[in-house]
């Protein structure tokens, strides 16, 4: 389980649950809410240079501004799946929910191993009710630790992203308790998540369902 410091902090150490044959398996690692040193050092300069103004004209509501940069940065460097991630969020943020769909299944086709092109592809398949692929686009390894063994560090995003969609998959494919154990710790870990939401509609699509409810009135 989770122990949290008397701090708020930067850092917090997790045991996650992960189901091997029908054992649970216990993964140690450290969560960082801080940006963690090194993880962009392979980008193109004109990439990483320009990351956080895309990031925040797709997040401060110039989205379509975004679009027209983003797309040129995806010819000229079509092997960056983060250009991938940014361009679906800002097709999403207009509501062009197909573009969105498009350009994370296009991600995930150039990108496999990308972690957040697996995580995306992994929720349409969800949405989808293709249940069954979530395993194989994680090559069965549906814990951090198992697909990165040789990091003890991850980001807070890395591990609600992989959390939720492991979430909803079990949760979709009737495995209750180990759904809940697993949204009970990215409620602890990441409660204003969009990912942590994301697992809320398969883990409690009645209490989603409520809450919708509530908001609408």
């Amino acid at each position: 389980m989770a122990r949290k410091k008397q701090k708020p902090g930067n850092m917090q150490s997790l045991a996650k649950f992960k189901k091997a044959g029908e054992k649970l398996r216990i993964s140690n690692y450290e969560i960082s809410y801080d940006p963690i040193k090194g993880q962009n050092d392979n980008l193109p300069k004109p990439v990483k240079d320009r990351l956080q103004d895309l990031h925040d004209m797709v997040k401060g509501g110039n989205p379509d501004q975004a679009i027209e940069e983003l797309l040129v940065l995806k010819e000229e460097y079509p092997d960056v799946p983060m250009l991938y991630n940014y361009l679906s969020a800002a097709y999403e943020a207009l509501g062009n929910h197909a573009a969105s769909r498009e350009t994370i299944i296009e991600n995930y086709q150039k990108n496999p191993d990308y972690l957040f092109a697996k995580i995306n592809y992994a929720q349409i398949c969800l949405m989808n009710g293709e249940t069954d692929k979530v395993p194989e686009i994680f090559d069965g390894k549906l814990d951090l630790k198992l697909l990165y063994p040789n990091r003890n560090r991850f980001h807070v995003t890395e591990f609600s992203g992989l959390s939720a969609v492991v979430c909803a998959y079990y949760a979709a494919s009737g495995q209750h308790e180990l759904a809940q154990k697993l949204y009970k710790t990215l409620l602890e870990m990441a409660p204003d998540s969009e990912m942590t939401r994301f697992a809320l509609r398969f883990v409690y699509p009645s209490l989603l369902s409520k809450l919708s409810n509530l908001i609408g009135r």
